[in-house]
Parts: C-alpha cells; sequence; structure tokens
C-alpha cells in the first residue's frame, strides 16, 4: 500500500498511531490481492503485533523477487516495533496514572513517536517494492485525513493536558 513518507509521518503521529489500523489493514489487503491468498485482512490488523513480521517478510520478499534493492532490518525493525508497542501497552495498564501521571503518560506519547518512526523504513520499502519510491500516486491529503487528524489532534491535546495537569495545576491558581 503506498503511501507517501511525509504523509504517512502526519497520519501516523496526528491520529496517535490509530492510522496503523488501517495502514496493516491497506497492505494486508493488497498483499490478498496481489498473491490471491486466502488470508482476512480486518484480523490482520486489529491484531498487527502478531502479524508485523508476517508483512515485513512478505515485503523483503517482494523486492528480492523484483530484484529491486532496499536496505532495511525488517526481522529487527519488526521486532523493536512489536516489544515497543506491547511495553508501553503494559506501562500503560501497570502504572496507574495515580502512582505516577508524568510515567504513565510519557510513555504512550513517546511510543507513539518511536513506532511511527520504526514503521518508516517498512512504508519506504513498500514503495520501492511498488515502483513507486517516493508515494506520489498517494502523497495528497484527503477530507477524510483531515478529519482524522483533528481527531487526534485533540487527543493528543488531551493526553498532554491529563500528563501535565497537576503541574500546571499550581501555576493557574
Amino acid at each position: 500500500y503506498v503511501v507517501a513518507p511525509r504523509k504517512f509521518l502526519l497520519l501516523s503521529l496526528l491520529t496517535t498511531t490509530y492510522y496503523f489500523y488501517y495502514w496493516f489493514y491497506r497492505n494486508w489487503r493488497q498483499i490478498k490481492e496481489d498473491d490471491n491468498d486466502d488470508l482476512w485482512a480486518p484480523a490482520r490488523s486489529i491484531f498487527f503485533v502478531f502479524f508485523t513480521h508476517a508483512l515485513f517478510t512478505d515485503v523483503q520478499e517482494n523486492l528480492k523477487t523484483q530484484g529491486r534493492g532496499y536496505r532495511w532490518q525488517p526481522a529487527l525493525l519488526a521486532t523493536v516495533f512489536v516489544l515497543l508497542v506491547i511495553g508501553s501497552n503494559v506501562v500503560g495498564f501497570m502504572v496507574p496514572y495515580e502512582t505516577s501521571p508524568l510515567l504513565s503518560g510519557l510513555v504512550p506519547m513517546t511510543a507513539v513517536v518511536l513506532t511511527t518512526f520504526l514503521l518508516l523504513p517498512a512504508q519506504k520499502a513498500i514503495n520501492v517494492a511498488s515502483s513507486d519510491e517516493k508515494g506520489d500516486t498517494n502523497s495528497s491529503l484527503t477530507g477524510a485525513n483531515w478529519a482524522w487528524m483533528v481527531v487526534g489532534s485533540v487527543i493528543w491535546l488531551l493526553m498532554l493536558v491529563g500528563t501535565f495537569a497537576d503541574y500546571l495545576d499550581p501555576l493557574l491558581q
């Protein structure tokens, strides 16, 4: 699923990674169509942590089959991505806000940024495999993209306020 890197970054960051579900879905749907495979793309997108390695492996095999070169480390990227997603969720569940609002807020926000940049090389590899290295065929932002980014920006604002509210409270009184 071709996406321009700039668009990928904007959608991933500004939707607080909710875009990942759509991104994984579109990639798995594309693979299903290209390979005439009997996979269920919605499940692979909902449970993307279990299928990240398989997606990256498929992209790498596609690059090799086409004889296209792209330097990336799919297994390492997938492993770090999955561990970061799982780790940030564990911290989110195990560290109550009341115990450490800064930790329970900063870990998920940092994970949003890190996971986005971990998937970026995969997006670039997908673009190379699709003969559209810059992602020109999917570079413009649609109305739906803007709407999701606005919703995500509100979520970001709420996360920031929730994380730093205790520190801002004395300043506001």
